[in-house]
């Protein structure tokens, strides 16, 4: 039996990681917006998606693409940020050098080395989307370095657990910035194609799109895709039942009990997933992905109370 701080590290590190691929996909795709607006109107949706927007302006910064980015990949007060993620990632890592690959070790490292150097260099907006680029790989990498070389104990069930949650939380953040622009008026979507085609290139889901659908993304149609195409690794509805896979697994190879409160909290998120709004654009979508991530925290409490608590 595994000691529960373990699992708690194991959990946090894969959620961390997740979590630096997706703040430099919605810092991406921001930028990609953002070239016919104002840095006000353009980056300040990426703030109030991230519930971040009160922490940004205790920096005294003016509100412009620089200072935002800079606020995302290197404030290491921000506990949003990758340069803070990063290093909770080493943390969590280090409690778990016994149970872990040395080549997983030395990759975590290495990702942390990289984001410290970058850090500490001139930012330049005219280089984000080659630091966000060089970013993403370096957690491709890492991703590909734990399933290649770790053991498939309840290590690595409970690191795939906190990932798979973690990315179907911040992907409904990524679908949903474009609607913190948006008017609260039922009768007025948005159907911006230009928008959810960086959306999906961002996403990396373009071309699995195009095979879906061969020609120019509606937005109802690349929402569907996004949220819930199962042959699309990164749409929300998969990462989602791959976290209950995980939980199957723990439960079935290694006797870790999920308990009530985790099986009420994993059947309410699939029950949501698989009964969405008739409409899938503007504001509805805004409501459904809000009570998504209701059900994606009321999971990851439950998870907390049932494996990583003390008192548990």
């Amino acid at each position: 039996m595994m000691l529960s701080r373990f699992a708690e590290n194991a959990f946090w590190m894969g959620r961390y990681v997740e979590r630096v691929e997706n703040i430099v996909r919605l810092i991406a795709v921001t930028e990609g917006f953002a070239a016919d607006q104002s840095d006000e109107a353009a980056w300040a949706p990426i703030l109030k998606a991230n519930s971040d927007a009160a922490a940004f302006k205790e920096t005294g910064k003016e509100l412009t693409g620089a200072n935002v980015a800079r606020f995302y990949l290197y404030d290491r007060n921000n506990m949003s940020s990758v340069a803070y993620s990063v290093h909770m990632v080493k943390e969590n890592a280090r409690s778990l050098r016994h149970l872990i690959s040395t080549e997983s070790w030395r990759q975590v490292t290495l990702f942390h080395e990289l984001v410290m150097a970058a850090s500490k260099k001139r930012f330049a907006m005219s280089r984000l989307s080659d630091i966000c680029e060089e970013i993403r790989i370096a957690c491709f990498t890492h991703r590909g370095v734990m399933e290649a070389t770790c053991y498939r104990d309840e290590v690595f069930q409970f690191n795939r657990l906190g990932a798979a949650l973690e990315h179907a939380d911040q992907m409904t953040r990524l679908i949903d910035v474009k609607y913190f622009r948006s008017e609260d008026d039922d009768d007025a979507p948005v159907t911006d194609v230009a928008w959810w085609n960086t959306l999906l290139r961002t996403a990396s889901g373009y071309h699995a799109f195009q095979r879906t659908y061969s020609f120019n993304p509606a937005p109802a149609d690349a929402a569907q895709f996004l949220l819930f195409d199962e042959g699309f690794p990164r749409s929300v509805k998969g990462a989602a039942q791959t976290a209950l896979a995980c939980l199957e697994t723990l439960d079935c190879k290694f006797a870790a009990r999920p308990g009530a409160d985790v099986s009420a909290a994993a059947e309410a998120l699939a029950d949501r997933l698989d009964n969405p709004p008739e409409r899938l654009t503007g504001r509805p979508l805004h409501r459904y992905i809000d009570e998504i991530q209701s059900e994606i925290i009321a999971l990851a409490n439950a998870l907390f109370e049932r494996y990583f608590s003390p008192a548990a």
